[in-house]
């Protein structure tokens, strides 16, 4: 895929696209004080953390360890959650920190034209698709998009 090729549907600027999902997040939060919530925390420290892991070890690699410790079953949840602005639960918040990063993530790639839509429910051929020659670019594009996450993330969000 060419770089022509992504800008072509990817017009959404990485900064404002992370300001809509983190927005949509915080509407997923099923709590009064957002800043206090255990999701909320647990998705700061993944926010901090997973930018340097994809320098250390790779995207694709980085992204495949978020799905591990996400679990499919919760991915899949989250990913219904904040596809139908639905609440949140409150278990499992380590797992879903780790889910939410990786399907904001997938969204991006999706919005600039690098995953199929059909991929967001599909992290495995997602991470395929992305290996297969697109990894650099993404990689590259995702940078902007992940660093407004942290941002926000640290304001909004306690420390754990």
């Amino acid at each position: 895929m060419s770089a022509s090729n992504v800008s072509e549907k990817g017009t959404k600027d990485p900064v404002l696209s992370a300001i809509d999902m983190f927005n949509l997040l915080l509407q997923c939060i099923d709590e009064e004080d957002k800043g206090k919530s255990e999701v909320g925390k647990k998705f700061r420290s993944r926010s901090r953390e997973l930018p340097g892991l994809i320098e250390d070890v790779g995207f694709t690699s980085a992204l495949s360890f978020c799905y591990g410790k996400a679990g499919n079953g919760i991915y899949q949840e989250v990913m219904d959650a904040l596809t139908n602005k639905g609440k949140l639960s409150k278990d499992k918040e380590t797992e879903k920190g780790y889910g939410i990063y990786l399907y904001f993530v997938l969204k991006r790639l999706n919005e600039i034209g690098l995953i199929k839509d059909d991929h967001l429910g599909e992290p495995v051929e997602a991470l395929r698709s992305v290996i297969n020659g697109k990894e650099r670019i993404a990689s590259r594009l995702i940078r902007p998009f992940v660093a407004q996450l942290k941002r926000l993330s640290e304001a909004v969000f306690e420390a754990e």
